[in-house]
């Protein structure tokens, strides 16, 4: 067994640590007032990491990426994630454009690997999340080049901003999760509409509720057949649970940083309070649950990146790294007392943010019915 990151992986990470302190440090304590950053700014930031060569991380050169894999991919995310900025590198599609014809490889999957344009993930909806085969947004195919979509979708991030949205609808009811279709709906077709932002309590993370009237797409734009949705989101929602476990990794990491600082710092009775046990303890339980988080997250994306399912492995990392990231933004919190709670501290931001990722992308509870489902060898059927 080698744990060791590769060399040309280091030198990423370190150039991306450099982004990082020069160009996204600076504008902490602003974005902490406002709780928020512009798209102008985010786009500015964008193009800087392009002209650093932080772009495409995870992509294959044939496509214009940098070609590191999974690995490198979340290594560069828990680095960016030490940061409340909630920003990462352009230029990374979707897993599932991939999957995209050719045609739709020029009009969706090149212009996102270029940067001129940004999509959305539209599944979850007012009565459906997880339980895929219950969506109530439906596709009906009426006959000739169009299909006709009719529903709603909640919780959608990047909406006001996206040139089109990847959607997930029913397409036949009786076949369950077997009967959805992935559709790409562009921005401005008629019938699609941005209904409302929904305010939450997490920086700078702004979802939307879209609603779709009988909007009309094309039917070239179904991605990976019809009724082929289940499958096309299967590796989809793999690739997310993998990113996120690494932002849960880069959030804990800069809340345990803040802590062990403040420690050394904060005095009572004439000593350090590094030096009561209490304080130590929790700073020392954190570096525990982190490291073995870490772990189980490096090992998933070497799996990918050695061709190896981890469907099972990413439910792991997910579920490990999002309950650890609460659990220590929790203490950290505490271990700075007052002062993390103030809103110039990032202290406070990165628990609030931590806490989305329990929930976003399949709760914890939905993870630990999937992973015991694997190892007992239920399906389906004994639901």
């Amino acid at each position: 067994m080698d744990f060791a990151v590769p060399a040309e992986l280091r030198e990423l990470v370190d150039r991306t640590r450099r982004f990082r302190l020069e160009e996204l440090a600076p504008l902490e304590a602003a974005f902490l007032e406002a709780g928020t950053l512009d798209n102008a700014s985010r786009r500015d930031l964008q193009e800087s990491a392009r002209k650093r060569g932080l772009w495409g991380v995870d992509v294959a050169p044939e496509f214009g990426g940098l070609g590191h894999g999974h690995l490198g991919l979340c290594l560069t995310i828990e680095e960016l994630y030490r940061s409340p900025l909630r920003l990462e590198f352009g230029g990374s599609p979707e897993p599932c454009l991939f999957l995209a014809d050719d045609d739709q490889r020029e009009r969706f999957l090149r212009p996102v690997l270029d940067g001129a344009k940004q999509s959305c993930f539209a599944f979850s909806e007012p009565q459906a999340g997880s339980d895929f085969g219950h969506l109530e947004t439906v596709i009906d195919d009426p006959g000739g080049d169009f299909v006709r979509v009719t529903g709603r979708k909640m919780f959608i991030g990047l909406a006001d901003v996206a040139d089109f949205v990847i959607l997930f609808a029913t397409t036949d009811p009786a076949a369950g999760a077997h009967g959805v279709t992935c559709l790409l709906v562009e921005s401005g077709s008629p019938g699609y509409e941005i209904v409302r932002p929904m305010p939450t309590m997490g920086d700078d993370w702004l979802p939307f509720e879209l609603a779709f009237h009988d909007c009309a797409v094309p039917m070239k734009n179904i991605l990976g057949g019809w009724n082929a949705g289940f499958a096309v989101a299967a590796g989809q929602l793999t690739h997310g649970r993998l990113k996120i476990a690494a932002i849960a990794l880069g959030i804990a990491q800069r809340a345990l940083d803040e802590a062990v600082a403040w420690a050394k710092e904060r005095t009572t009775w004439g000593k350090p309070i590094a030096t009561r046990q209490g304080v130590q303890w929790m700073l020392a339980d954190s570096l525990v649950e982190l490291e073995a988080a870490r772990l189980l997250v490096h090992r998933a994306a070497w799996l990918a990146d050695t061709g190896q399912p981890i469907q099972n492995e990413a439910f792991m990392a997910k579920l490990a790294a999002t309950e650890m990231a609460n659990r220590v933004t929790d203490r950290c919190l505490q271990v700075l007392g007052g002062r993390g709670y103030l809103l110039d501290s990032p202290v406070q931001s990165l628990y609030r943010q931590a806490r989305l990722w329990r929930i976003g992308h399949g709760t914890s509870e939905i993870h630990r019915w999937m992973i015991a489902r694997n190892m007992l060898g239920l399906s389906a059927r004994d639901d």
